[in-house]
């Protein structure tokens, strides 16, 4: 039997078949737009993400749970230990349907964290590789919760339309940001809530409000910064110009999933950093 198994969602920015390829379990989100479901991570994501700009009605939902109880289970019987990676519990029921079917194991465990896109990918191969040096399971949770704690991830979305009509800005803010005609620049905080860090009138502001933020975070050089971008051709233009003129260098870049870009925007964009980690 295995050591330790990873179980892994859409959130992440792998497809099915690249999960599989690093052996990890896959659970897909579901998008419905305009009436048809999409599996996030196994439908085409750009025919998705194309969609999403033309639809009158977007929604999210979690994996089926027969799925999620079904690699919960196979996992659970293959290795020694599983540890589920997934989508945090402020933005999807996801991780709190996972947590109530591990109960049914031993030896399954759940964690509740804010990593989004490669953060996911490294925490789980950081995970494994601690594994593979004789760590036990309860160090690694250890482990992750800090790599949690040392993480973030900035967000600017071209347009307030899509985190109006998700719930994620209502009242007063929502009057504001409307009326004023200017962008939050959000942080995805370590507890797994999202909130404004502040507001710029102009998209060009908020990339660069953005950099410097992510890059506050690297004064001993030990952090690397991952992209996951949009569709919008000339806000990754305006990206690639602001982190050019900065320095910033990333470390790899992703297209937006679809369970982010329902409540984003298809064009959003976002900035992430993360310790460097020994992978291998």
């Amino acid at each position: 039997m295995k050591k330790l198994g990873i179980i892994l969602d859409s959130f992440s920015g792998l497809s099915k078949a690249q999960a599989q390829e690093l052996e990890f379990g896959f659970l897909p989100l579901q998008v419905e737009i305009d009436g048809k479901i999409y599996q996030d991570g196994i439908d085409d994501n750009l025919e998705i993400l194309t969609k999403i700009q033309d639809a009158k009605s977007i929604l999210t939902s979690s994996p089926k749970l027969e799925l999620i109880q079904s690699t919960i289970a196979e996992f659970a019987s293959q290795y020694e230990n599983v540890i589920y990676l997934g989508i945090s519990s402020k933005l999807s029921s996801t991780l709190s349907h996972a947590a109530n079917l591990a109960l049914e194991h031993d030896n399954v465990y759940v964690v509740d964290n804010h990593f989004v896109g490669t953060q996911l990918v490294n925490a789980a191969l950081y995970a494994l590789r601690l594994s593979n040096n004789g760590m036990s399971v309860g160090e690694i949770l250890q482990k992750l919760n800090k790599l949690n704690n040392e993480s973030t991830t900035y967000l600017v979305p071209k347009t307030m339309e899509y985190l109006i009509k998700g719930g994620r800005i209502s009242g007063v803010k929502k009057f504001i940001l409307t009326k004023l005609s200017v962008l939050p620049v959000l942080e995805f905080s370590a507890d797994g809530s999202v909130g404004s860090i502040g507001l710029k009138r102009t998209l060009a502001g908020a990339i660069a409000k953005a950099t410097e933020k992510v890059m506050s975070f690297n004064e001993n050089e030990q952090m690397e910064y991952h992209l996951i971008k949009g569709i919008d051709q000339q806000v990754n233009q305006l990206i690639d110009k602001t982190a050019s003129e900065y320095g910033l260098v990333f470390a790899d870049s992703k297209t937006t999933p679809a369970a982010i870009a329902i409540h984003t925007g298809p064009e959003a964009f976002a900035f992430s950093t993360m310790p460097k980690l020994e992978l291998k």
